[in-house]
């Protein structure tokens, strides 16, 4: 199998007891305005989108989230085979059907020799994950209300309060994949057999648990403002750059909004000078269509640029 790409670290497997349905990995959730008293309710205000562009974000949203889905259907079938006989070997353990476990552990022993044979170098294997996707309708100014909302709550001490307004400010694709190490699981695995042969079958269940402690879970957080924002801007660069400027332009204006949603959402914290850039490129745009300059090149460019960040985004990594 080729060595573990960023593409895998962000998509999901269904294997053995582990399994979810992918009916269930992207769950979407559009969030409504909060009050700050009975009286008086903060409304988010949305976007100026057409329904057409509305109609174009969501399939990119939906598009991202399968292909993040379908990518880790690469995992190495003797690996995901060899997994799942150790969750049926652990559940026949608690069942005291020791017999059975050890050939179970025995087999999932001999999938595992069998990848380390065609490729003595793999490393971390995707064995299950999932995607969540929270969807925020809003603008920049709305954001921003609610958080001085919020802020003016805990200045009070109302803490639940504010917990509740800032709750919903979530705008973005999760996804979670747990990596099973080959360096150390298979040995564990081996010396898990052994103790259960020997009789020692607490110990065995012992190694079995701190071989699962050492799985990693990768996560990659990419906010949806910046996928709609990326798919505005190709929306743009596929019209007809003279006969369509002012369509162009609002589009451009729509996906200047969207970053705009995202660094009010604190998104951009670790990657502000990328999207400054971003906004500068669309600045840019705007001006050279509004010229009547040659903008493919333009359009390239950044295109390129929204791709490389969101590649980036799905690259955040922690340990299970």
């Amino acid at each position: 199998m080729k060595k573990l790409n960023k593409a895998l670290l962000i998509s999901s497997l269904l294997i053995g007891s582990l399994a979810v349905s992918p009916s269930v990995l992207a769950e979407s959730h559009t969030k409504a305005g909060m009050k700050k008293e009975a009286t008086k309710v903060l409304v988010p205000a949305k976007p100026v989108v057409s329904k057409e562009q509305d109609k174009a974000n969501k399939k990119a949203i939906v598009t991202k989230a399968k292909s993040q889905t379908d990518l880790l259907k690469e995992v190495n079938k003797d690996v995901a085979e060899g997994f799942k006989d150790v969750i049926e070997a652990t559940k026949l353990i608690k069942e005291d059907k020791i017999k059975e476990a050890i050939k179970k552990l025995q087999a999932a022993t001999g999938k595992f020799d069998i990848a380390l044979a065609a490729n003595p170098d793999l490393g971390l294997i995707p064995v299950a994950g999932s995607v969540v996707v929270s969807e925020l309708i809003t603008t920049p100014q709305s954001v921003k209300e609610q958080v001085s909302l919020a802020k003016d709550f805990l200045d009070d001490s109302k803490v639940q309060a504010a917990r509740a307004i800032l709750a919903p400010l979530q705008d973005d694709m999760v996804t979670r994949t747990t990596l099973l190490p080959m360096t150390t699981y298979p040995d564990a695995i081996k010396l898990a057999t052994k103790m259960l042969v020997d009789g020692k079958k607490d110990a065995a269940i012992a190694t079995l648990a701190t071989a699962m402690s050492t799985f990693v879970e990768e996560v990659s957080v990419v906010p949806l403002s910046l996928i709609r924002a990326e798919a505005m801007i190709v929306a743009a660069s596929e019209l007809d750059k003279e006969k369509e400027k002012d369509k162009a332009l609002l589009l451009l204006d729509a996906a200047q909004q969207q970053l705009e949603v995202a660094t009010a959402l604190g998104y951009t914290t670790k990657d502000t000078d990328l999207y400054e850039g971003l906004k500068d490129q669309i600045k840019a745009l705007k001006k050279e269509i509004t010229g009547g300059n040659v903008v493919e090149k333009l359009y390239s460019k950044l295109k390129k640029s929204f791709a490389n960040l969101i590649h980036k985004k799905s690259e955040k990594k922690s340990d299970k």
